[in-house]
This record gives C-alpha cells, sequence and structure tokens, in this order.
C-alpha cells in the first residue's frame, strides 16, 4: 500500500505548458524513485480560465496538499484567476502543524530576453522569496528538484497521528 500525498501547482494562464509539465515529472518521479519507498506523489492544479466560482474547492484543495508550488508569469494574476490570497492560504497552512503542508515555493518566469521578471522584486518586497525559471525545460529540473529533495522526508514513517 502507498502514501499518498498531493502536490498541488496554481499556474498562470500563460503556463499552461508548465502544469502540463508538472504531471509529466510526478510520474517520472513516483516511477522512479517514490514507488520505491512506498509513497505515491498525487498532482493536484487547476485548469480552468476563471477560478473565482472554483475558490471554495481550491482552497480545500490547497488546506489537504502536502506541498504547494505556484508558477506565475508577470504578477499574481488577473481578478479571474489571481494566486495572491491562494498563496497566503499555503503559506498559513504550512505554519500550522495540524495540517498536512510542508512547503511551499513560488516559481517566476523569467522575461523572453533572460532578464529576472520585474514582479520578483515585489515577491522579495512582501517577504516571499522565488526561484526564477527559463522555460518549460527549467521548470521540469526544478520541479523534480523540488519532489527529490521533500522525497526522504515525505517516506520517512511516522506515526498515524501525524500522517497527512
Amino acid at each position: 500500500m502507498y502514501q499518498m500525498l498531493r502536490v498541488f501547482c496554481a499556474t498562470s494562464w500563460e503556463l499552461e505548458e508548465e502544469r502540463q509539465a508538472f504531471y509529466e515529472v510526478i510520474s517520472e518521479v513516483n516511477e522512479r524513485e517514490a514507488m520505491k519507498l512506498g509513497l505515491l506523489y498525487v498532482p493536484v492544479s487547476l485548469g480552468t480560465g476563471d477560478k473565482r466560482p472554483l475558490q471554495h474547492t481550491v482552497n480545500e484543495n490547497i488546506r489537504a496538499v502536502r506541498h504547494y508550488i505556484l508558477a506565475i508569469d508577470e504578477d499574481w494574476g488577473p481578478k479571474e484567476r489571481t494566486f495572491e490570497r491562494d498563496y497566503h492560504l499555503a503559506v498559513r497552512c504550512a505554519a500550522d502543524p495540524e495540517l498536512p503542508m510542508k512547503e511551499t515555493r513560488i516559481l517566476l518566469r523569467r522575461r523572453p530576453d533572460g532578464s529576472p521578471a520585474p514582479f520578483g522584486d515585489t515577491l522579495l518586497a512582501a517577504g516571499f522569496s522565488k526561484i526564477d525559471f527559463a522555460d518549460v525545460e527549467d521548470f521540469r529540473q526544478i520541479v523534480r528538484g523540488f519532489l527529490v529533495e521533500w522525497l526522504p522526508a515525505d517516506a520517512a514513517p511516522k506515526s498515524s497521528a501525524a500522517q497527512a
């Protein structure tokens, strides 16, 4: 029997390729590494345009996941798909020992010329760290690195009361 832990990847509209890559990377890590340790990462993401009608469900999913990755392009997003409140919720969940959330990460796509996105300064001023990525392949490598980094702690034996 596998322990299943959910990983949420929220992406801005411009990053649909990255959202698809997230599913592929989860599958690869599960097959090559996680299953050997009795663990399966379950990918969670949102593939719709306007998420406002689904916000309650999005919030429930954020509260139920082990890790939250936010991949954005230029800012938190338009009102139909903004991720600012979602990320703040994820951070609060990670700080709550009663919830399964252990990690939150922000990935920010670089500009087409390779320079950092200006929104990075806004994130840093708000106290959020971010990791820049250049393209889909760079995104894949970073997400794969997260999963491999999280795997030992996620697969470690836990008391039944602490399991997520």
